[in-house]
């Protein structure tokens, strides 16, 4: 199923020399174009000629040129001669390099940034626990050939591994390492996927993602069997506060004083 939606970075956008360097018009038209890879069924890439591409975007030729002159729209129409590369980051460790996009005839036209996000994605949300591998292979890279059946694809370890082969410690994890690490415990014990995002978006919006963020890293260290309720308890405690105590109504009668405003004999003052 499609996702509905994709993440929008303001820095990223902001701040990409390259889509700088293109005018106003063609940055609009960008937009249009990640829409378009967005709903491509290999996500963030297509297989069509650029005029298709233009149309389909419902965007003039010269503008979309204008995209792949300034190298913001990737590819070609004959064939891509040069692959992309994506260099995984842990910590401060680089992990081996990853070729996400192989050399191969055109027409491909793709977003190197939708390509590699969804190859992250794919990985850390096939993981079932922190400390476990994958039970699928990652997708291999795009136009090399293989199927995702192919013995040659390399599982990927849940746990990041830095360049000198050592698993990289809870408090070295990034922040999406963290997320993926949070909800793959909370399916792990049986909530929805579909509710395991809104369940730590939630807690984020009442703690604050600093909070949630070192209550999912302390999870990944205890490995509690109940994660939801560790999670939230966690919050309220790194939050100065304690996990409140449901009163019910018919509570706290022992104070009262019953003698108050009657005699001895029973007679109401």
């Amino acid at each position: 199923m499609r996702r509905p939606s994709f993440q929008f970075y303001p820095a990223d956008w902001r701040n990409n020399a390259n889509l700088r360097r293109c005018s106003p018009a063609a940055r609009g038209i960008w937009v249009d174009v990640l829409c378009v890879l967005h709903d491509s069924d290999e996500y963030g890439l297509v297989r069509w000629p650029l005029a298709d591409l233009a149309n389909s975007a419902n965007a003039p030729i010269k503008l979309i040129k204008e995209l792949v002159e300034k190298r913001v729209l990737k590819g070609d129409d004959k064939s891509v001669a040069e692959a992309f590369i994506y260099t995984p980051r842990s910590g401060r460790k680089d992990g081996d390099p990853i070729t996400l996009v192989a050399i191969q005839p055109g027409p491909v036209w793709y977003s190197s940034r939708m390509v590699k996000d969804e190859y992250v994605r794919t990985v850390r949300g096939e993981s079932t626990r922190f400390n476990e591998s994958p039970k699928v292979a990652p997708k291999p890279p795009i136009g090399d050939g293989s199927t995702s059946s192919s013995s040659s694809t390399p599982t990927v370890n849940t746990v990041p591994i830095g360049t000198d082969g050592d698993a990289v410690r809870p408090s070295d994890l990034t922040k999406a390492e963290l997320w993926a690490a949070g909800k793959s415990l909370l399916r792990t014990a049986g909530m929805p996927e579909a509710q395991c995002g809104s369940f730590v978006g939630k807690l984020c919006k009442d703690y604050g993602d600093a909070i949630v963020i070192d209550a999912v890293r302390s999870s990944v260290v205890q490995q509690p069997a109940d994660p939801a309720s560790y999670l939230k308890s966690e919050c309220l405690r790194l939050n100065g506060q304690r996990p409140s105590k449901s009163t019910g109504k018919h509570t706290g009668f022992q104070n009262f004083n019953y003698r108050e405003g009657v005699t001895a004999d029973g007679t109401l003052i």
